[in-house]
């Protein structure tokens, strides 16, 4: 079966949905499939990185166009990206041989239609894999007015988007349900949870991490962020909790990654006169134990109003850690399930500092307490999530999508 994979990013450029991709890529290659890959020559970051137009990748032929690449720093250039990458995706994908199925992921949003004109013209089927909810997601975060008429016109697009794909692959539970809501057809809709990309992660001791060495963090406490910092992520909360923690017990804050959040956080931490908290550039994928090892426990959190819109990735990579979580979000999340069900961590209302700073002191004084949680949440990533299951149950998705015929969208 030749099967197409659709997204905006993939290795070696470090963007977590195109990492996840290269995971079911090489599942799919196993298989016996002839894969091939639909992607950008730009880096996520923008810059003047520029990736070869066609490789060869674990087996998967890898198709690149010559998009723009102003990076995810100021709104507009991240829409050109976008609207360039359209283009000239569009027109490749109608250049290459006929496709038996096409997974398209939400990077950027609605790429999706690109499968659904595949799906029209051609007859591929469509397989969505739903990252992020558009257009609730730009809702939640304040960049589209519900009900006017551009959210009216993206929820109509994504309606018709939902009941073209033979399948739709959800990250949960929560956001199934959100789908079901916005007009998937429940019957298409398979959950599968996000893994740590390649399996990457295992755990490892703090003291013999060579990043908490080099950071200089000696026996403080380290509550570690590392991650994205985007807009859909509760970290205000974590530099009031440090500001508490000032003065008290040997603890201090560490944020790994980069984003259009990161300057906001430097300003605030600076108002704040903060000198508990530093700030550190992403690390590399193939150091990403030893810099999680750093840490001795990790913030994941979630803002209010994307519920079931988005699953925070790096919650996976603190399982897979055994290091415990600390997660800033509301009850009727994805992660605060997972975090409960585990028993990895503690879940702290958003907004609430000083709830959280409660619960780094509780957690920074109790070596006990910080070993089981993070045993636990090991064990229930070994047993219950993993990359080998869901991208087994993609895969599956997948070569079940070659017997399906596409819906026609709604009028």
């Amino acid at each position: 079966m030749r099967i197409l994979l659709l997204n905006q990013f993939y290795p070696p450029d470090t963007a977590a949905t195109g990492q996840l991709l290269a995971d079911l890529a090489e599942g799919l290659v196993e298989r016996g499939h002839d894969v091939h890959v639909l992607c950008s020559r730009r880096a996520y970051g923008g810059g003047k990185t520029r990736y070869p137009a066609r490789s060869v990748s674990g087996g998967a032929t890898v198709h690149r166009v010559a998009a723009t690449g102003f990076g995810r720093g100021r709104r507009i250039g991240r829409a050109v990206d976008y609207l360039s990458f359209y283009t000239l995706a569009s027109v490749r994908a109608m250049t290459l041989p006929r496709m038996d199925v096409c997974v398209a992921l939400t990077t950027p949003p609605f790429i999706g239609l690109i499968g659904a004109m595949c799906s029209r013209l051609r007859r591929t089927r469509l397989v969505l894999w739903t990252m992020d909810l558009y257009p609730e997601i730009a809702v939640a975060l304040g960049v589209l007015q519900p009900g006017r008429a551009p959210h009216r016109l993206f929820a109509r697009l994504s309606r018709r988007l939902y009941q073209r794909a033979s399948k739709i692959v959800s990250l949960g539970e929560v956001m199934t349900e959100r789908l079901i809501e916005a007009g998937a057809p429940p019957g298409n809709i398979l959950t599968v949870h996000n893994w740590v990309p390649s399996e990457s992660v295992r755990p490892v001791r703090s003291d013999s991490s060579a990043v908490r060495r080099t950071w200089g963090l000696g026996d403080e406490f380290a509550l570690m962020y590392s991650g994205n910092l985007g807009l859909g992520h509760d970290l205000d909360t974590v530099l009031l909790a440090m500001a508490e923690l000032e003065g008290g017990l040997p603890i201090r804050g560490l944020f790994v990654g980069a984003g259009r959040g990161l300057e906001p956080l430097r300003a605030h931490a600076s108002r704040l006169g903060l000198t508990n908290v530093d700030f550190h550039p992403p690390r590399p994928l193939e150091q990403l134990s030893d810099t999680l090892a750093a840490g001795d426990a990790h913030i994941v959190s979630q803002r209010p109003g994307t519920e079931g819109l988005i699953v925070p990735s790096k919650l996976y990579g603190a399982l897979a850690a055994a290091r415990p979580v600390l997660f800033i979000g509301t009850d009727v999340t994805e992660a605060a399930g997972i975090v409960r069900n585990a028993r990895a961590g503690l879940v702290v209302p958003p907004g609430d500092c000083e709830k959280l700073a409660d619960a780094i002191r509780t957690l920074a004084a109790d070596d006990r307490l910080r070993a089981e949680m993070g045993d636990n949440g090991r064990r229930y990533y070994e047993t219950q999530l993993g990359k080998h299951r869901s991208v087994g149950r993609i895969v599956e998705a997948v070569e079940a999508a070659r017997d399906d015929s596409p819906s026609s969208p709604p009028k």
